[in-house]
């Protein structure tokens, strides 16, 4: 598809059979009713300045959609860096340190999606959204869409999981090169402790794909691939298995080894619906993650 970004007004050239009308555009591109229903009634999208109905045909025209249709306001936080591994016009991949939280929890602290807020302060039209969540304490890459018209179609490609995530873990236990573990166990709230999950049979399902990298002396490199979703599945999972993280403080080990909870979203492959292609990345290990890595891997 090509396509071009001028000031707001994302610029789309119709070349597929497929998105014939305005609504089969829709259809594929905009999967929110609400967001197809403001596109049309607040004139956000046109062919040529003219405004367009569902049925309008758009074969070999130019389709325009204000991308960022609102301004909003953002306050500048000071003293803290943003780190972002990937931007374009819809998606923008950053890296959260540990002991941040993605949004708030009702308190007043500052919060990743608060830094990327300052990061856009300039242009208060871009609508950062995280479209998934870290723990707390695990840091790495965090998606964000950057528009509104377009956040509920990344929302299902992650749900289809055409985002998918990839996680080391540091964990106490062994686990040779290359041997491999599907966990398969429904996850539920503990009943005494609200901040914790554990293993439940009527909970929700939740699947975990995981190979290990290497072993040494007790501790083993284990990456992880989440097949859905569930607060602290990884956590939970591998605890369940005997392969505690560690210094994790709910369901691991303390160890000297690490200065951190040794849990990592190190890898993203997208599936980008406008360019038609992969994108795979993959964010820089804290230094003491590192330096574990060169230790048990050589």
């Amino acid at each position: 598809m090509k396509y071009e970004l001028n000031e707001r007004y994302l610029s789309i050239e119709i070349e597929s059979l497929y998105e014939s009308t305005i609504q089969e555009f829709f259809d594929d591109f905009v999967p929110s009713k609400k967001i197809q229903h403001l596109l049309i009634q607040n004139k956000w999208i046109n062919m040529d300045g003219n405004p367009v109905k569902r049925e309008t045909d758009i074969v070999g025209l130019k389709l325009n959609i204000n991308l960022y249709p609102e301004d909003h306001e953002y306050k500048v936080i000071e003293n803290h860096e943003l780190s972002v591994v990937y931007e374009d016009e819809f998606l923008v991949v950053v890296n959260k340190p540990k002991g941040l939280l993605v949004h708030s929890d009702g308190e007043e602290e500052t919060t990743l999606t608060d830094i990327v807020e300052s990061y856009y302060a300039d242009k208060p039209y871009i609508c950062p959204q995280p479209l998934h969540r870290l723990d707390r304490e695990t840091c790495g890459m965090v998606v964000y869409s950057k528009s509104i018209i377009f956040q509920p179609l990344f929302d299902k490609l992650l749900s289809e999981k055409q985002i998918r995530r990839n996680y080391l873990a540091f964990v106490s236990g062994t686990m040779y090169e290359d041997e491999s573990l599907v966990i398969n166990k429904a996850i539920g709230k503990d009943r005494h402790n609200a901040n914790k999950r554990v293993i439940y049979k009527d909970g929700q399902p939740a699947l975990t794909k995981v190979r290990s990298l290497g072993t040494r002396k007790g501790i083993s490199i284990l990456r992880c691939t989440l097949d859905t979703g569930r607060t602290h599945q990884i956590r939970v999972h591998l605890a369940s298995e005997k392969l505690p993280i560690l210094n994790d403080d709910l369901y691991g080990v303390e160890s000297d080894k690490l200065r951190r909870m040794g849990l990592i979203a190190s890898e993203l492959d997208i599936y980008h619906p406008f360019r038609y292609e992969e994108i795979h990345l993959e964010c820089d290990l804290p230094r003491d993650m590192e330096e574990l890595t060169e230790r048990i891997l050589g």
